[in-house]
């Protein structure tokens, strides 16, 4: 599966879902109000460090930061 998964998308399983999740914590951190601890909750992560930390891996930014600059 996992073969197959990552010669489909070009990521393994679980790189394609982080991938996913911090898309959709872009949409809710550009599109709603919701807080940054709301937004890490609602999208599974167990802590806003968490959350944060890979949001920033991935943007080299917080998400308070990047919320800001798109807004």
């Amino acid at each position: 599966f996992c073969r197959s998964f990552k010669e489909s998308t070009g990521l393994s399983p679980h790189a394609w879902l982080r991938q996913h999740r911090l898309e959709q914590a872009m949409n809710m951190l550009r599109d709603t109000d919701e807080s940054v601890v709301s937004i890490a909750a609602a999208l599974g992560y167990s802590s806003q460090t968490a959350f944060a930390a890979a949001f920033r891996k991935l943007t080299n930014e917080t998400p308070g930061e990047w919320r800001r600059r798109t807004r």
